[in-house]
């Protein structure tokens, strides 16, 4: 056994390496789609993300891996060929005994989370999760059967008619157990139009890592043809500067190309987007959530503005204005500063005072208030003084609306004034 695996020692270290390194890398974009559709994620949440891509990449690492370090010796000494009996899997069971079903229950458990997350998760239906699960399984035994597409020149795993049979009922198992549990904790709908105003920590952080990313696709590009272009059309010169447009540039002149179009898309991206956008930048829009936890307007917005982009530039523009460590203390002061506050040191700018109005809206002498007590005394009065002997109580009401309308009448104000002219 140690011998044989002599063959995969090193694809095999590499392996498991990588293996939970590119899961916590490839769950970034897992976590991004989660918050474009429910807005909100919880820590649980973030982690059974983390644990599928886990499972993802192991599904296809430890069906693939490991692969011979040596392939012509392994090919020399090891023949493998497929095994395409249907009914296999029962003489393996009698003559494998407890190896043999052990063999075939984790078959069939190795494909029950796909089955799960696929319709869980996904919302595929059973003709579309069945079929799916048989193709992933049937690829992974092709792959093997090929030496990984040929990239080997024999096939180093053997190819199973039987694994594909497991790994589909593992499917429909996991298929099951996501509409149990469907039926059981429904999946919650969410109002799309809904901004999440106090995100969290990985909230902030994913939508960050959309705009980083976004600022590198915006500014790299435009930059590195620049510079191709520069030393395609530049002359050199023997004490190694270059010629263009009749100036001399020197070595290094264009090692500030990069950091420029870099900050441009930062000032785009980091402070006028938002500025215009209710405090969402393009990450935030995607998964749904503002910076600005609290409204302000005038010099609190302002400072609130001036203080995230002076904390985010001298952390990102750290090495250009060659303080290299304020990089790292600043990303620990405010992750520290987040974890013990529950919020960024820009989010310390007191919201917008909201006060209650005491101007008193205008009011003629004489008149009534509506709504008052002192209308309804007014109107009393009337009914009471101001009616002819012989009226009769049915016309009570009518007389007082008179007398009250008769009296706004009298005392009216013109309501066309000067300046709504």
């Amino acid at each position: 056994m140690v011998s044989y695996l002599g063959y995969f020692s090193w694809s095999f270290m590499l392996a498991l390496i990588a293996w939970p390194i590119f899961s916590a890398i490839l769950t970034l974009p897992i976590l991004a789609l989660m918050y474009h559709r429910y807005h909100r994620v919880r820590m649980l949440a973030a982690l059974g993300a983390y644990v599928s891509v886990l499972y993802m990449l192991g599904l296809v690492a430890f069906t693939m891996y490991p692969m011979p370090d040596d392939p012509q010796m392994y090919c020399a000494t090891h023949h493998l060929r497929p095994q395409i009996n249907v009914f296999r899997f029962i003489s393996d069971l009698q003559m494998g005994g407890l190896y043999g079903l052990l063999q075939l229950l984790m078959n069939i458990a190795l494909f029950v989370p796909f089955g799960f997350m696929v319709t869980r998760w996904w919302r595929w239906r059973w003709w579309a999760v069945i079929p799916a699960g048989f193709l992933v399984s049937m690829t992974i035994e092709f792959t093997q059967l090929t030496g990984f597409w040929g990239i080997y020149p024999c096939a180093y795993r053997q190819f199973d008619v039987n694994d594909m049979m497991t790994n589909t009922i593992g499917t429909i198992i996991g298929y099951g157990i996501a509409q149990a549990f469907t039926a059981l904790v429904p999946v919650q709908e969410v109002d799309e139009d809904h901004i999440n105003t106090h995100p969290g920590l990985v909230h902030r952080a994913v939508s960050y890592a959309i705009d980083w990313l976004l600022m590198l696709l915006a500014s790299y590009p435009p930059a590195l043809t620049i510079i191709l272009l520069f030393y395609r059309w530049a002359r050199p010169l023997p004490d190694g500067s270059f010629a263009f447009l009749g100036l001399t540039w020197r070595i290094g002149a264009l090692d500030h190309v990069m950091p420029v179009f870099f900050a441009m898309a930062f000032a785009i991206m980091q402070v006028w987007i938002p500025i215009t956008h209710r405090g969402q930048t393009l990450g935030g829009m995607f998964t749904h959530m503002t910076l600005e936890t609290v409204p302000r307007t005038g010099w609190r917005r302002t400072v609130f503005y001036v203080i995230r982009t002076a904390l985010l530039f001298a952390m990102i523009f750290a090495n250009e204005i060659r303080v290299p460590s304020l990089s790292y203390i600043g990303l620990i002061l405010v992750v520290f500063w987040f974890v013990v506050r529950k919020r960024m040191p820009w989010d310390l700018v007191p919201a917008q005072e909201i006060g209650v109005s005491t101007v008193e809206e205008p009011r003629v002498e004489g008149l009534p208030v509506e709504g008052s007590m002192n209308q309804e005394l007014t109107v009393e009065k009337a009914t009471n003084e101001d009616l002819p002997a012989n009226t009769s109580s049915g016309s009570i009401g009518s007389v007082a609306h008179n007398a009250v309308e008769g009296s706004s009448q009298k005392n009216s104000v013109p309501t066309n004034y000067p300046e709504n002219q």
